[in-house]
Parts: structure tokens; C-alpha cells; sequence
């Protein structure tokens, strides 16, 4: 790790990251450059969720120290948008179970986005946000597809044309796109090739009735696979480029530009 913490954690921020594959963390404090420390642990596939969360998180003592805030993203294809004041009417499990059938187990997360004017609703594993809530008392429980989604309302403000903006990370794409109305679609994909990225990407195109000429992608992750699918969408879309990242953020530390930007984006959103 390129910083150790320090005794007092009290001002830092822990953001994790859980999939079934790995858990990625980062702690950081807002105010101090080069603070930033961060490591990815693989999860075998023999045992439970639960059990590999547990193993990780008590086997770094750094993560079970006091933090200003703590953020939990659990990523699924298992989510729902719902309007803000449609999402008044009801609880969040009536509309979640309108479109999709219970799972043992599952718990259904709620996360207000104020920019977009949006619900963003997602499934968890029951056990794992229980533990992270024991474990770190108050943390924020969220899909990653709300930090993407404000951030990237804030950068699609600038032009009159719509903007897609993509997000590449360990075999699936996260996909935000707006116009100047706001949100048009917010998706996650599987994409374990990268001509499955870029079929999910003009497909959405398509549907959407985007510009070939006037309106953009922007892609974000790892920097070989930003340049095949770019090479990909450029036979298709007069303008492809990688997300820029946040001038706020490249003094934080050396490794920030390594995690998946959703991360980067949720250090950015108050959420």
C-alpha cells in the first residue's frame, strides 16, 4: 500500500467495493494529499458471500478502525429507477417486487439521487448489508450506478448534445446517458468480451435514437479496454474518448486512477 494510516482514523473515508468475485477498499481523507489507501482481495468461489467479506474485513486491522463516513457499493443487475415523487407513493419493495420476484435472502436497498430526481432501488445479499452495518455503524449501503449517475448529470450539462458515458470494470459496463432533459437510461451489462461492450453500447444508441454525428461516448476502466472498444464505436460514432479524470482527485494518491471510477465518482457525490 502506498500509505499507511494513521492512528486516527476519525477524518478518513472507507468506501468498499463487494462483488462475488473480490472486495476492493479505499480510505482516503478529503484534505490531505498522497492519503490515499487502497488493495483489492479475490474471493474464492467455494465459500459463501458472507463468509469471504468477514474473512477480508477482520484480517485488515485498517478497516476496522473509526472513519468519518463509510461507503458500501454492492454491484447487481438486479435494479429499478423510480421517479422521486413517484417514489413517495409506495415503499420501496412494492415497486422493486412489481418487476422483479423475491430471493431469499435479498434485501431491497434505496438510494435518493437529488441531481437526477430518481429512486435508484437495487437487490443486496440480506446478510452482507447486515454485516457491513454491525461492522461499520452507519455506513452508506448503495448500487454503483447512483454515484455514475450524479456525477455524470453534473458533466453532461456542458454542450447541447446527449452524452453516453461508460463505465468498463471486470467484465461488465455500467452505462449513464443523458440529454439536456436529464436521465435517459441507466443500465449494467455483461460484457466479458469487448464486442458485448460495444453491441450493449449501439444498441442503446439505437434505441435511444442517438446522433451519429453531434452526440458522444465516454468511456471509463482500464485503459486497454477504453482503446479496443473506442476503436470499435469510431466505425459508428464520429465522437469517442475516455472519461477525463477529476483534476480534484489526481492528488489524493498514485494508485486512484486504478479503481473502477465509480468509486472515484462516489468520493465526489454526497450521497
Amino acid at each position: 500500500m502506498p500509505h499507511d494510516l494513521p492512528a486516527d482514523t476519525s477524518q478518513y473515508i472507507l468506501m468498499l467495493r463487494i462483488t462475488r468475485r473480490e472486495m476492493i477498499y479505499s480510505c482516503y481523507h478529503p484534505a490531505v494529499d498522497g492519503s490515499l489507501v487502497c488493495g483489492r482481495e479475490a474471493f474464492s468461489a467455494s465459500a459463501s458471500l458472507l463468509t469471504e467479506v468477514e474473512r477480508v474485513v477482520y484480517s485488515r486491522e485498517e478497516l476496522l478502525q473509526p472513519f468519518k463516513k463509510v461507503y458500501v457499493l454492492l454491484p447487481t443487475q438486479r435494479f429499478l429507477l423510480v421517479p422521486v415523487d413517484v417514489a413517495a407513493e409506495a415503499s420501496p419493495e412494492t415497486f422493486f417486487r412489481a418487476v422483479y420476484p423475491a430471493v431469499d435472502g435479498e434485501e431491497v436497498l434505496e438510494t435518493r439521487l437529488p441531481y437526477v430526481g430518481a429512486a435508484l432501488l437495487s437487490a443486496a445479499d440480506g446478510s452482507v448489508a447486515s454485516f457491513v452495518r454491525r461492522t461499520f455503524g452507519t455506513p452508506v449501503v448503495l448500487h454503483p450506478l447512483a454515484p455514475l449517475c450524479e456525477y455524470f448529470y453534473r458533466k453532461s450539462r456542458v454542450g447541447n448534445f446527449a452524452k453516453v458515458y461508460a463505465q468498463l470494470y471486470d467484465g461488465y459496463m455500467e452505462v449513464v446517458c443523458f440529454d439536456k432533459k436529464g436521465l435517459l437510461l441507466a443500465n449494467t451489462f455483461a460484457t466479458p468480451a469487448t464486442d458485448d461492450a460495444a453491441y450493449h453500447l449501439l444498441n442503446v444508441w439505437q434505441q435511444l435514437g442517438l446522433n451519429q454525428q453531434t452526440d458522444e461516448v465516454q468511456i471509463a476502466g482500464d485503459a486497454v479496454a477504453r482503446r479496443e472498444l473506442a476503436t470499435l464505436l469510431r466505425r459508428y460514432i464520429l465522437t469517442v474518448g475516455p472519461v477525463i479524470f477529476p483534476s480534484q482527485r489526481h492528488t489524493i494518491g498514485s494508485d486512484a486512477m486504478q479503481l473502477p471510477f465509480d468509486l472515484t465518482a462516489l468520493s465526489l457525490c454526497e450521497l
